[in-house]
């Protein structure tokens, strides 16, 4: 018999230290739980991190329950949240959008204001500042995943993507995702 899987989402944000991601994946799995997905970092010494995780509703309610002890052992401010459920799956390919350009305001503003208007949902993105090796001038990068439905018109995005290219001189390639075929 198959057990009923279920989910709880823990956000953590708080100072870095040695020994965090043990100790959220230490009281994650002493009360029966896995970890399905999480995204960490670290910015300015302040860690902050979204995990996804699956376990029997009792298992969760633990969880849910003894929290707070968790934010008293880590220092971390800890939020908890069941997920909505999902509206019914529209059908969507998945793409890997990538920008670059001297960095300046509006750009993640900009890019995201083209997605949106086509319905298109960012799924996971990062962000980065680097100084150009030859220069030192400030590099941004942008890294997304996103779920561009099957009646968006691919080449129309393209096209926008490359007037943007011509006037802000930003660099954005879209390619499509394709399932990593796995090996059974």
């Amino acid at each position: 018999m198959m057990s009923d899987k279920n989910h709880l989402i823990l956000t953590a944000v708080g100072p870095d230290q040695v020994g965090l991601v043990e100790k959220l994946s230490q009281f994650i799995s002493s009360r029966g739980c896995n970890i399905e997905d999480s995204k960490m970092a670290v910015f300015c010494g302040e860690f902050a991190v979204i995990i996804l995780i699956t376990g029997e509703s009792g298992s969760l309610f633990k969880i849910a329950n003894d929290y707070r002890e968790l934010e008293v052992q880590t220092a971390l401010t800890l939020s908890i949240k069941t997920p909505s459920s999902r509206k019914a799956a529209q059908s969507y390919l998945p793409y890997q959008l990538t920008a670059s350009c001297m960095d300046h305001p509006g750009i993640v503003y900009q890019l995201s204001g083209v997605l949106s208007g086509l319905g298109i949902n960012i799924e996971s993105m990062e962000t980065q500042t680097y100084a150009a090796p030859d220069s030192g001038t400030p590099i941004f990068r942008l890294e997304a995943k996103i779920a561009v439905p099957t009646q968006v018109n691919i080449n129309a995005l393209r096209e926008r993507f490359s007037e943007i290219q011509r006037e802000e001189n930003i660099d954005v390639e879209l390619s499509l995702v394709h399932p990593s075929a796995k090996s059974s």
